[in-house]
């Protein structure tokens, strides 16, 4: 994370849902790990989470939308699996009512006890394998929802 606190911007689910994608002439691909000038912001998202997934590949999605749920538009934040992330896992698991261990073959949805409003650290991501061919903002599923998310998340504040 930048030392410089006022080098990371302050944003909502409904202001990164209004952000366009790439252009067309901007190289994209699943697999490079050379971030786009775009991705390479830091940025404050605080809003409402009204979903966590864990994902198949071991990823934790928390799925947010605007804190006052007044402006449409939902966007993920991600945490990794790893250890640097371990402690931002313990947080966000301590939120839902599952029982550890547990398993899975695909994605899961877990239920949450309460829908906190929380401000996520880190650099904004273009998910290329969930962009439409026309490179908009939209994911075809689930409707209302971005392609731009934070991913990773570098630091979690529980709001309220």
């Amino acid at each position: 994370m930048p030392s410089d606190k006022s080098a990371i911007e302050s944003v909502t689910p409904s202001k990164i849902y209004d952000w366009k994608g790439p252009e067309p002439k901007v190289p994209l691909t699943p697999k490079t790990e050379t971030r786009i000038p775009a991705e390479q912001k830091w940025y404050n998202l605080t809003g409402r989470v009204v979903a966590v997934k864990v994902e198949a590949d071991g990823d934790i999605t928390l799925v947010l939308k605007d804190a006052d749920g007044k402006k449409g538009g939902t966007v993920g934040a991600e945490i990794p699996i790893g250890p640097e992330w371990c402690q931002l896992r313990k947080t966000v698991f301590g939120w839902a009512t599952q029982g550890f261990p547990f398993s899975f073959q695909e994605s899961q949805t877990l239920e949450v006890r309460e829908p906190h409003v929380i401000t996520a650290t880190g650099k904004a991501f273009f998910d290329v394998d969930h962009a439409p061919a026309d490179r908009s903002n939209r994911r075809t599923k689930p409707k209302k929802y971005s392609v731009w998310e934070i991913h990773p998340i570098m630091a979690l504040h529980v709001d309220q």
